[in-house]
Parts: C-alpha cells; sequence; structure tokens
C-alpha cells in the first residue's frame, strides 16, 4: 500500500516536471532550395510562394542593366511591418541567397540584379544556421511595407509587408 502511494505521488509530479520544459525549435525543412517563413507566434513553418520570373536586358548609351520581372502587383504571401521577419531553408550555398525589394511597374514587379558588368547585392540580411541542416535568414534592417522577394538556387519567392 505504501509502495501504491508513492507510485500515486511520483505520477503527477513528472507530469509537472515535463510541461515545465523548454519549448522546442520548431522542425527543419526537409525540402532544399524552399524558403519558409517562422511563424513568431506559433514557431510554424509556412512556405512562401514561388513565382515564375525572367531576366529583362535594358541597354542605355552608358549603362547596361539587368532586372528580374514578376507578374502581378502583389504576393498571395503577406507580413505585418510589426512582426518580426525570419526565413528558414535548407540549401548547400547559404552564401548565394539574396533578398530584394521589388518595384513595382504598371501590373509588374521587378528588381534590379545588375548594372553592366557588377551585379547588384540585394538588401543586407543575416543568414545563421539554424539547427544541424539549414539556415536562418533575417534582414539586418527592419522591412517597410512593399514586396520582396528571396532568391535561391534559381527560385524566387515572394512576399509582401503590411503596414
Amino acid at each position: 500500500m505504501r509502495k501504491l502511494l508513492v507510485a500515486l505521488l511520483l505520477v503527477p509530479s513528472i507530469g509537472v516536471c515535463k510541461a515545465q520544459t523548454a519549448p522546442t525549435k520548431p522542425v527543419e525543412p526537409t525540402a532544399i532550395g524552399i524558403v519558409y517563413r517562422l511563424d513568431p507566434t506559433s514557431q510554424e513553418l509556412k512556405r512562401l510562394p514561388d513565382e515564375q520570373w525572367k531576366k529583362n536586358y535594358r541597354f542605355s548609351v552608358t549603362v547596361n542593366f539587368e532586372d528580374v520581372e514578376v507578374k502581378g502587383v502583389s504576393s498571395t504571401f503577406r507580413i505585418k511591418a510589426s512582426e518580426s521577419i525570419e526565413f528558414i531553408f535548407k540549401t548547400g550555398s547559404p552564401e548565394k541567397v539574396s533578398l530584394y525589394r521589388f518595384v513595382q511597374k504598371g501590373k509588374r514587379r521587378y528588381f534590379d540584379v545588375g548594372q553592366g558588368s557588377k551585379p547588384i547585392k540585394g538588401l543586407s540580411i543575416e543568414v545563421s544556421q539554424f539547427g544541424a541542416s539549414s539556415y536562418k535568414l533575417v534582414p539586418i534592417s527592419p522591412l517597410t511595407p512593399g514586396e520582396y522577394a528571396i532568391i535561391i538556387a534559381d527560385e524566387l519567392y515572394t512576399f509582401g509587408v503590411d503596414q
């Protein structure tokens, strides 16, 4: 009887200890080359839409430009400017991932990627290890309302930042 009483008292205390453990890190992405947003409240990974894009070349008297164009005025994936913005991805070349802000012109979005023979880097970002085999991208400066793109391994993932 004494052993039963001790056992009954231990079971609830084990449950209380287990409930006080640190929150677990979100699951890492399994697919290579897909970008996810790390939701700040649920810690879920939410996939960004990948959009078809084309590269355009513009020529002027002094400089040639390259830009990336996407049809449509906005991304279907929206983030509030007041929320933390972190993206998770898996790639073999994290140093080649870039973040760009679109310029809107009519019913298309574009951003410059080259001027003459010089590539244009995009916005300042910090890329760090996230888990065993994935990376986290965080913009260095807060993103203002507008349309943005992340380029990873020749794929383009879009999102918009709202007020």
